[in-house]
C-alpha cells in the first residue's frame, strides 16, 4: 500500500478523530454504519478513510462517539480538495 502522509489508525473512535481532524482541514461524517473521515496533509493534499463500528452503544453503554471503529480502506491516492476526498469516501462506503 502506499505510504501516507496521514496515520488513519487501525483502531479507533469518533471522538479520537475529531480531535486529530480540524473542522477547516477535514471531516468525520457518520454515514449509516460507516464513518468517513477526510484531511489535510502537510503537502496540501486530502486523504480518505473509512471505518466501521465495532462496537454499539447498547453492548457499551457509551455514545456513538465513544464506541470503537475499525479501519475498513484508505483511498490510494490522494484529493485536490475536501470535496473529492469525500465524495471517494462515500463511494467507498456503498
Amino acid at each position: 500500500m502506499k505510504k501516507h502522509e496521514i496515520d488513519f489508525l487501525q483502531i479507533t473512535t469518533i471522538e479520537h478523530l475529531q480531535e486529530k481532524i480540524p473542522s477547516c482541514y477535514g471531516a468525520v461524517v457518520t454515514f449509516g454504519e460507516k464513518v468517513l473521515a477526510t484531511m489535510m496533509n502537510w503537502k496540501g493534499q486530502y486523504e480518505a478513510a473509512t471505518y466501521e463500528f465495532i462496537e454499539t452503544p447498547e453492548e457499551t453503554g457509551l455514545g456513538d462517539i465513544e464506541c470503537r471503529l475499525n479501519l475498513l480502506e484508505i483511498a490510494d491516492g490522494t484529493f485536490k480538495d475536501g470535496g473529492h476526498a469525500m465524495a471517494w469516501a462515500l463511494k467507498a462506503a456503498e
